[in-house]
């Protein structure tokens, strides 16, 4: 009797909706049948929105209440230019993402529980050639014949809020509870508990326990 209570009441809710965001809504849930089989893992009450494009969905595993907007990009890269890779996507519970967002990973990018995430953002634990070392690439060379390369992983930890238009460079970890201004660049550590704004991204103000509210860094 519950069940058909709830199936009376959607479809109540969705006469009340615009047609077009009832037919998104309907793309949205053949999107993700279509893809549930293929991923290493797709929670319950996940929800990919019509448009996605995932390669290499075999290394991604999402957790339980996922929603993602419009053109959601996902790419574990498994092989470039003749190199091998072993890639890792894992989201946790409870993440939402606006559209356009894009999350690539040639390793490993870890983002935990309750993280939101806004519009066209980037989040990349690799670049196309390598420019500090000992080897610096050729820039005689086309950058998409450049190999991939990867220094560390990119983890974002609980309960993160990603601005619109935000790029989260490799090797970076963002600390749990911290807000990354719009049209930021991540390029090094965030710690807990901060605001960051800017290019590249410097901590503002920083949450107080003691007085429960953000407080400007001097």
């Amino acid at each position: 009797m519950i069940n058909i209570f709830r199936l009376l009441k959607k479809i109540y809710d969705m006469l009340k909706t615009p047609i077009g965001e009832n037919l998104n809504y309907i793309a949205g849930v053949l999107s993700t049948f279509v893809w549930r089989r293929s991923f290493l893992r797709l929670g319950r009450k996940a929800f990919i929105s019509f448009g996605a494009k995932i390669v290499g969905s075999e290394c991604i595993s999402v957790g339980n209440n996922f929603y993602s907007g419009e053109f959601l990009w996902l790419e574990a890269v498994r092989n470039y230019r003749g190199k091998e890779f072993s890639p890792e996507i894992l989201i946790g519970d409870n993440v939402s993402c606006s559209q356009l967002v894009h999350i690539a990973a040639v390793t490993k990018v870890i983002i935990e529980d309750g993280v939101l995430i806004g519009s066209k953002v980037h989040i990349t634990d690799h670049s196309h050639g390598s420019y500090r070392g000992s080897h610096h690439d050729d820039p005689n060379i086309p950058p998409a014949l450049r190999f991939l390369t990867c220094d560390h992983p990119v983890l974002i930890k609980k309960n993160v809020w990603i601005g619109d238009g935000v790029v989260i460079l490799p090797g970076v970890t963002v600390g749990s509870g911290s807000i990354i201004g719009a049209n930021s660049v991540v390029s090094n550590d965030i710690p807990s508990n901060v605001i960051a704004v800017g290019s590249p991204a410097r901590p503002i103000k920083i949450y107080d326990d003691q007085v429960g509210k953000w407080m400007p860094i001097f």
